[in-house]
């Protein structure tokens, strides 16, 4: 063979010996399988632990939209389904927090947040909701079907909609250590320290006013709740304070999957009225 054909051959002699090589190796990494035996089966996925809302489906229910806002007002119409494993409406709610559902918004830059009771009839749930600017929003509707164990994680199911037309954005407010509403004092107990992302953490707030520290009331069969939407997703996390508040302060047993900042909704209750303030949190 003369040294021209030699060039011209030589660029496929060198990928077939790359693919023998190859080849080779890959047989020898296998894990060898005795005669006759079936391969070993692919392990199952991991199920998630629980339903975050940004999905309108988890565990075989599935949320079906009715009546969802098209456009800004007060006490808009919303009108939603949440249908069992068979497709069929779900009429039996075990009672959670006092309620068989609670819905939640909120605005894709974590802010408008609202949290309703929606009425059940035939199947379907209603409620008005006030939608006073454009964006993007989301319906998180938390329930526990009638059966199942009221102590595990509710199930979580997630509605979006659109508002068209000028809207004005919030700026999410860094880390504080204390907020006040209605006259009131939070003030969170380890400062600005950040959370880590993964483990069981507490977050502690002491409520305070100029009269001394007030009586705190149960509200919705806890003494207090937090919504935690993760500002990069909105995947919700609520979650109750401890049932004692010795020196009107709130302990919460919390644990965030992922890195990066948390914006919290805090409800108390003084005095038969609700109030409801703001955090934002840090998680490494």
């Amino acid at each position: 063979m003369t040294a021209g054909k030699w060039r011209r051959l030589l660029p496929y002699l060198v990928l077939l010996t790359a693919s023998v090589i190859t080849i080779g190796y890959v047989l020898d990494e296998l894990p060898a399988t005795p005669s006759g035996a079936a391969p070993a089966a692919s392990p199952s996925p991991t199920p998630f632990m629980h339903s975050d809302g940004l999905s309108d489906s988890h565990d075989g229910y599935l949320i079906q939209p009715v009546a969802l806002p098209v456009k800004r007002g007060k006490a808009i119409p919303v009108a939603f389904r949440i249908l069992g494993p068979d497709g069929l409406p779900l009429l039996s709610y075990e009672t959670i927090q006092t309620r068989q559902l609670h819905l939640y918004l909120v605005r894709d830059d974590a802010s408008n947040y609202q949290h309703l009771h929606p009425a059940l009839a035939d199947g379907t749930w209603t409620t008005t909701v006030d939608v006073t600017d454009g964006g993007a929003y989301r319906f998180y509707a938390e329930f526990v079907p009638r059966g199942k164990d009221t102590l595990g994680h509710p199930t979580v199911l997630g509605l979006p909609f659109l508002i068209t037309g000028d809207t004005k954005l919030a700026p999410l407010p860094a880390p504080a250590p204390s907020a006040t509403v209605d006259g009131f004092t939070l003030t969170r107990l380890d400062g600005v320290t950040h959370l880590r992302a993964a483990r069981g953490e507490l977050l502690r707030f002491k409520v305070s006013s100029a009269a001394g520290p007030p009586v705190l009331e149960p509200h919705l069969g806890a003494m207090a709740h937090l919504s935690a939407f993760e500002v990069r997703t909105l995947g919700l996390t609520h979650a109750h304070a401890a049932a004692d508040a010795p020196d009107a302060t709130l302990t919460f047993h919390v644990e965030f999957a992922n890195r990066g900042e948390q914006r919290l909704y805090l409800e108390f209750k003084v005095a038969g009225t609700v109030h409801r303030t703001a955090f934002t949190v840090f998680v490494t």
